[in-house]
């Protein structure tokens, strides 16, 4: 329910108070990921629940989960084809490279995911696809994917 009908309301506040309030963070840590669309090169924000590093706070990591529908999400592909996001959250707005995880990196990170919330191991179970993990790290140098109205906007 929460993709369908409230990651608009999500996104909005999201944007509106640069990541300080989201219906989601009641409980769940919620970052705002903006990618560039693949096809249209226009931003794309999308709220996502995420984990970040214990020895690296800045490290930060999401899954595709998409609340187990069959179809990869529309971000993930997105971020494959430019991999320079933004992450808003905590009130600020940072570059980020994304890279997804694989193997035992992969096996560990889904592990604490579902630590955190047991919903996910169902979603797994009923698709037939993998469900991705990507790691966020913030970048040094400014976007170059992101105009500066893009980044505004």
């Amino acid at each position: 329910m929460f993709v369908a009908l409230l990651s608009p309301i999500d996104r909005w506040l999201l944007l509106k108070t640069n990541g300080l309030v989201s219906i989601a963070s009641f409980g769940t840590p919620t970052l705002l990921l903006t990618t560039l669309g693949r096809k249209t090169g226009q931003p794309r924000a999308t709220p996502l629940m995420y984990l970040s590093d214990s020895q690296q706070p800045m490290l930060l990591y999401v899954i595709g989960s998409s609340g187990g529908r069959p179809a990869m999400p529309a971000w993930v592909l997105n971020l494959r084809a430019n991999p320079e996001v933004l992450v808003t959250r905590n009130g600020l707005i940072q570059d980020y490279q994304a890279r997804a995880l694989y193997g035992d990196q992969h096996r560990a990170i889904w592990q604490r995911f579902i630590r955190f919330n047991p919903g996910f191991a169902r979603y797994e179970g009923r698709l037939t696809r993998s469900i991705p993990i990507i790691e966020l790290t913030p970048r040094a140098t400014q976007a170059q994917g992101f105009s500066a109205v893009q980044r505004l906007g």
